[in-house]
């Protein structure tokens, strides 16, 4: 009976990936694939949206060319606020250029709580803007897995409204009555992952830097270096060891916006996005990715991180964070996952996370 009943259940997860992904004689070159969004948060209320995803190879791209994906992601609120959101990441042929791409549009609310590693739970204040903001990377392969490209970064926040009596409003730091921010810079990096959606082994390294300056329309100059270390250990069979050090420092006349911040769905899950804010911010985690059975998997996760108005200063005062989640194989030729994950930090911080792809 046992038996029969788990082999009910391969031959219906086969039929499933067959209308995904076609079969070995027939498979399929592009997938779409939808995720829906629901949240909810007591500055927005109900969020409910969509999330789609194209995964594809370029035309002229062979077997060794890795796989490209746009996606767009839309979301409402019960508030009537909305964000709109899509993403490109693409590889030419053989891996020799590889563009990138972010736009984010948002008419939407958020929290906040001052600067600084320390500030105070009760400092919590809504304050509602809107938000355009556009990041563009292209690369070219200069070397086997070693990268070098530039890029361009904007955003502009405007129409802000605050709460009655709001700190932020009369706090005079900058940005508090809005930002336009655009400069370009460079990006190096080495990628030797097995496979960039769920790597088993292999590393991915990136430095790169933002002159935001007057030159490029900027009503802010300052300087923007990030770093982004990542290691891939198989354990055993598809069971992996991942690990993470990322850093954005600043310097300069910076808007409150573009602080270095703890907290999102891809480095120190539990936080709300901006509840530690400062001139440079720190996070290294460590995940491990267990497959259970069949196109499930689970993960465990913890790490810590903090922000600091100085670089020496970064590890004096860490908070932690740690979570877990189930996986779900989606495309399983291309190893792409829905994640759903669920993190914690400390003074009741906690946050649920539904997307594709992992974490990092």
């Amino acid at each position: 009976m046992f038996a029969q009943q788990k082999n009910f259940a391969n031959r219906t997860i086969d039929w499933s990936y067959k209308i995904v992904q076609g079969d070995s004689a027939h498979p399929k070159k592009k997938y779409y694939f939808p995720v829906p969004i629901v949240a909810y948060r007591p500055e927005t209320r109900w969020i409910l949206g969509l999330s789609l995803t194209h995964l594809f190879r370029t035309k002229d791209g062979d077997s060794t060319t890795r796989p490209s994906t746009a996606r767009l992601n839309f979301t409402y609120t019960q508030n009537n606020q909305s964000s709109f959101r899509p993403f490109f990441d693409v590889f030419t042929k053989q891996n020799k250029f590889n563009f990138k791409g972010t736009y984010l549009y948002t008419d939407f609310a958020e929290y906040f709580w001052g600067i600084g590693i320390n500030s105070p739970s009760q400092n919590r204040e809504t304050y509602h803007f809107r938000l355009s903001k556009l990041n563009l990377k292209g690369a070219k392969q200069f070397k086997k897995n070693l990268y070098a490209g530039v890029q361009f970064n904007m955003e502009q926040m405007f129409k802000m409204s605050y709460e009655d009596g709001s700190k932020l409003e009369v706090s005079g730091i900058n940005g508090y009555r809005g930002s336009f921010s655009s400069g370009a810079g460079f990006t190096v990096y080495y990628d030797d992952r097995n496979n960039i959606y769920f790597p088993t082994k292999g590393q991915f390294i990136e430095v790169s830097n933002c002159f935001y300056n007057d030159l490029f329309g900027s009503n802010y100059n300052f300087v923007n270096i990030t770093l982004d270390a990542r290691k891939y250990i198989r354990l055993w069979k598809e069971n992996v060891l991942a690990t993470q050090l990322f850093m954005n420092t600043n310097s300069g006349n910076i808007p409150f916006r573009l602080l270095g911040t703890l907290g999102s769905d891809s480095y120190m899950r539990g936080y709300y996005n901006g509840r530690y804010r400062d001139n440079n911010a720190m996070a290294f985690q460590t995940e491990f990715r267990k497959h259970v059975w069949g196109p499930v998997g689970i993960v465990l996760f913890g790490g810590f991180g903090t922000v600091s108005p100085q670089i020496n200063t970064l590890l004096s005062n860490i908070k932690p964070n740690y979570g877990a989640g189930l996986r779900i194989m989606a495309i399983p030729r291309e190893k792409m996952n829905i994640r759903a994950d669920y993190g914690f930090g400390v003074d009741g911080n906690q946050a649920f996370y539904l997307t594709m792809s992992e974490a990092f």
